[in-house]
């Protein structure tokens, strides 16, 4: 470059003489230029967000007017309201708005009323909607202009939506208009929809000033408020002053697509990748909401005719530059060149030789006498390939016929890049790559070829290193524990490892193909590519996140860093990156976001006091509604504690409050006594709490923070106390009702012992009389005898039940051992033998679990009850069957017997183990039997249930509640 300098210093100096002089005239026209239209475009962009900011001021003054109707009037009916609104004027004075309503505060035992009261002005079909259950209703029962697509909106309950409430929810409490976010309104038809937003005004019962957030929220009577649609009223505020301004509104701080209210053109430049060159973002604040308003200037922004000037001088001084110097360059170029090819001759780092027909060489550069040892005089003695090429590395002959050189002389054909082994002055072989070039003059043929000699011995030691050391990358690149690619100075993959295969389940040749782009997910392409693009371009480090296909079609969340990579020689190469699959990390922060949010919610939801006081000045960072709560709703976060309490509360809680302070140790307190403000007339009342006070330790483990934790007991403690008192009086009443049924099982079974002897005297004067007056009976005095024997049969075993009663009382803690099913039945059918031939009756059995741990005695009286029973009340029209099983069911063993019985009337199956209660009379029994089963299974934790139908059979189910038998019985 200093030689072409020196070389051409006129022509470069006439023409840098020139070209600076039209720069600099280029950069101060074009300076002048761009400031005249950036100081157009600032001025417009504030005066576009000034006429915004002033209209929607002039709008919350309509409504402050509106109130102030409503304070000067006893009461505000329809027509005054439309007259009101017809003396404003608006669509003349202040176009763009929607309209000006009332919405009129319902609570729901007001509802009804309300709801007719509307009715009983002429709307029938009036309602407040949508219908649903909430603590407040705000219905809409002024609108005007009362017409059009504004009748959709009356009777709507603007506090049911989430973003309208919370505006009115701000201007109740502050008593000042407030402004929405960005909502779909009720007059929206699905014609022309726009975004809409709205402005509240709070009025409150009796035109009162309420002072106290809570006096606020209980005197709200209702909402002067104008809805707006954000294109029709932007469009009426800029009209066509600003045609030369692209303008986005968004609704919060947030200036994205979802919270765009309005633009002038259907791009947003805010969000454009390439930005324009003026642009500006203006903050406007109103009605305690905040607007985002971004402005862009048009191409067109102060364009006239000195606009082009610049270019015009810039491109006309270089082409007079550019002609001054061609000239000048062209005088010099010829003498430079015959002095220039000595100079590259001389200077080349191959080695040139040129040799004749005959082989022999006629010149030889430096290059080649310093390559092979040999002066251009020694190197004529002989033939070329005589000197350096007549023999193989390994010491044989090499023929001169075989000679690529000769061969490329004699047949003239050049030979490119050829490689070899020559041999040097000292005998040593070295590696060479040989380019050939036979050179014909005009009437001869193969007249010389010239040859150029490059020694690439330390190419092929580093080439061998090279492949060592790319064996080396991909051992190690294959091995690692993340993804890794390689791409060329233009962006082409050129390498990925396997542990991009194993996760993609592509191929290296088709990555390498540029088809890993289609693993790429479709909207993340675009981002990327834009990052990607750029970090080649300007061969820096890049880094993003999007979504990658694994070989199962899942895509996973991975973040893709990219480094460039340099020559030796500084030059870029590419870039080489590293993928990593951060789904869990990303799931991670989602968890660990949703439980901030979650403890947030619990903070101040949490049905405890929590506070927060921060050292050293004892000032209260935190403090949930509950925590103000105890102290008459005080505001306390921003105060210390000497400043948000009396001498008195301080007196309870200053001193645990320190003592954690000074020594990090927690303070745990429970049914702690303290007092409290009842928030009704400033009283202190005495409450019990349970209470943690948790020191917050930093760093260097000094104490920055205590947290207040307490759980009032109070309830607790008064619940605990009635509770005490109760269970004292129950377990006095239990002492009773226990030796009641001790006294009455005594009564019991003292009673049926002492009737047997009577019993069985009265039995034997019986039989005596009948033996006394044998032969002297009438047939009258027969029966009336046999009377009485049936009555004292009938009394004994009145007397036998009634001790079976108490003996089944006595013998709940019988000793329980494993029981056969099947061996239990064998003994209770022999028994019944008599009666199942009688009855013709067939037993079926199906023992799924064979045993069971149980008392023999019960599990016996249990089965003997219910197979007698099923027996004993067959029906007459059909032999009796009855089907015996067991099997496991819910943990528990399940005795089922069935039977194809008479059956029971579902009204009559509620008395069926009632005591001495029979269903039918048609044979003999006592009613006891199932009652004493019943009190069996239930005494031993089981229950027994019976699912029967007349006429048809019934079905007991006994549930053992035990562990299965597992070894047989």
């Amino acid at each position: 470059m200093a030689q072409f300098l020196k070389d051409h210093v006129v022509a470069i100096a006439s023409f840098l003489l020139i070209f600076l002089l039209t720069l600099f005239i280029y950069t101060e026209t074009k300076q002048k230029s761009e400031e005249r239209r950036h100081k157009l475009f600032t001025f417009k962009a504030d005066q576009a967000t000034a006429d915004i900011e002033q209209r929607m001021r002039d709008y919350i003054q309509v409504l402050i007017g509106a109130k102030a109707l409503y304070i000067a009037s006893d009461t505000v009916d329809r027509s005054a309201w439309r007259a009101y609104y017809e003396t404003l004027n608006l669509e003349q004075n202040y176009p763009g708005i929607q309209g000006i309503g009332y919405s009129h505060v319902v609570w729901p035992h007001e509802l009804e009323q309300h709801t007719e009261q509307i009715r009983n002005e002429g709307y029938s079909e009036y309602t407040v909607y949508p219908e649903s259950k909430q603590p407040m209703y705000t219905s809409i029962i002024f609108l005007e202009p009362f017409e059009g697509r504004n009748l959709r909106a009356f009777g709507y309950d603007m506090f049911s939506d989430s973003i309208r409430r919370s505006a009115m929810t701000i201007a109740r409490d502050t008593k000042q208009p407030a402004l929405t976010g960005k909502v779909r309104l009720v007059q929206e038809n699905n014609k022309d929809e726009q975004a809409g937003f709205l402005i509240y005004l709070p009025i409150y019962d009796n035109n009162a000033d309420p002072e106290s957030i809570w006096d606020r929220q209980r005197l709200i009577k209702g909402y002067v408020y104008s809805p707006f649609r954000a294109i029709d009223l932007m469009t009426a505020i800029l009209k066509n002053d600003f045609d030369d301004l692209d303008i986005e509104v968004y609704d919060g701080v947030t200036m994205d697509k979802e919270s765009l209210l309005f633009s002038t053109d259907t791009t947003l430049y805010n969000n454009a990748s390439e930005k324009r060159l003026f642009s500006k973002v203006n903050t406007l604040s109103i009605g305690n909401h905040t607007w985002r308003i971004y402005l862009s200037g048009k191409p067109s922004l102060g364009k006239s005719g000195d606009i082009e000037l610049p270019y015009f001088i810039l491109a006309g001084g270089f082409i007079i530059a550019m002609l001054m110097f061609f000239v000048t360059w062209s005088l010099s170029n010829t003498r430079h060149s015959n002095h220039l090819k000595q100079t590259i001759t001389d200077n080349a780092t191959a080695a040139l030789f040129i040799i004749d027909s005959k082989g022999y060489c006629t010149f030889m550069n430096p290059a080649a006498e310093e390559m092979t040892g040999y002066t251009f005089e020694e190197m004529q003695q002989g033939k070329l390939h005589d000197m350096i090429h007549h023999s193989h590395p390994d010491g044989s002959p090499y023929h001169a016929d075989q000679c690529p050189i000769r061969t490329s002389l004699a047949i003239s054909k050049p030979q490119r890049a050829y490689e070899d082994v020559f041999v040097r002055k000292d005998g040593s072989f070295f590696n060479v790559s040989c380019a050939v070039q036979p050179i014909q003059e005009s009437g001869k043929q193969n007249s010389y070829a010239i040859i150029e000699v490059r020694d690439i011995t330390d190419e092929k030691h580093a080439q061998q290193a090279l492949i060592e050391s790319e064996a080396r990358f991909r051992t190690m690149a294959d091995n690692a524990p993340v993804m890794i690619w390689m791409s060329d100075a233009w962006g082409h993959c050129i390498y990925v490892n396997k542990q991009w295969t194993d996760f993609t389940g592509q191929s290296f040749e088709d990555s390498i193909a540029d088809n890993w782009k289609e693993l790429i997910d479709e909207t993340d392409y675009k981002d990327f590519r834009e990052v990607y693009k750029k970090g080649v371009a300007e061969e820096k480090t890049f880094k993003n996140e999007m979504h990658l296909r694994r070989y199962d079609g899942q895509f996973r969340s991975i973040i893709n860093t990219g480094s460039p990579r340099f020559g030796a020689d500084g030059e870029y190469l590419g870039h080489i990156g590293s993928i990593i699959d951060i789904s869990e990390i990303k799931e991670a922060e989602q968890k660990l976001k949703q439980n901030a949010e979650l403890l947030q919610k619990l903070f101040l939801e949490v049905p405890a006091v929590v506070g927060l006081v921060r050292a050293p000045d004892y000032q209260y960072v935190l403090a949930n509604p509950l925590y103000s709560t105890l102290y008459g709703n005080r505001s306390l976060v921003g105060k210390t504690i000497y400043e948000a309490h009396s001498e008195v509360e301080l007196t309870e809680f200053h001193g645990r409050l320190q003592k954690v302070f000074e020594t990090g140790e927690p303070f745990v307190g429970n049914e702690v006594l303290s007092s409290i403000n009842n928030g009704d007339n400033g009283g202190l009342i005495s409450g019990y709490f349970n209470m943690v006070y948790q020191p917050l330790i930093d760093s260097v483990g000094k104490v920055e923070a205590v947290l207040i934790f307490a759980v009032e007991v109070t309830e607790l403690i008064n619940a605990r106390k009635e509770l005490s008192s109760i269970n004292e009086e129950l377990s006095s009443k239990n002492k009773e009702l226990l030796r009641i049924n001790t006294d009455l099982d005594n009564f019991i079974y003292t009673a049926s012992h002492d009737l047997k002897s009577p019993i069985a005297n009265m039995e034997g004067l019986s039989v005596l009389l009948r033996d006394i007056l044998r032969g002297k009976l009438g047939d009258g005095d027969k029966q009336i005898l046999d009377m009485i024997s049936q009555s004292i049969e009938k009394l004994k075993r009145t007397i036998a039940d009634l001790a079976e009663i108490t003996k089944v009382q006595k013998e709940l803690d019988s000793a329980v051992e494993p029981l056969c099913f099947n061996n239990l039945l064998e003994d209770i059918t022999a028994d019944i033998n008599s009666q199942l031939q009688e009855a013709d009756a067939t037993i079926t059995t199906d023992f799924q679990v064979s045993s069971v741990l149980y008392a023999r005695k019960n599990l016996r009286s249990i089965i003997y009850n219910l197979v007698s029973n099923a027996v004993k009340y067959k029906s007459p029209e059909r032999p009796a069957i009855v089907s015996i099983q067991s099997y496991q069911e819910d943990g528990c063993v399940v005795l089922q017997v069935s039977d194809n019985g008479l059956g029971i009337r579902k009204e009559q199956q509620h008395k069926l183990f009632t005591m001495f209660k029979r269903l039918h009379n048609h044979v003999e029994g006592t009613g006891i039997g199932l009652y004493i089963v019943k009190r069996i299974v239930e005494n031993s934790g089981g229950r027994i249930v019976v699912e029967s139908e007349f006429d048809q059979g019934t079905t007991f189910k006994v549930y053992f509640k035990q562990e299965l038998v597992k070894e047989k019985v």
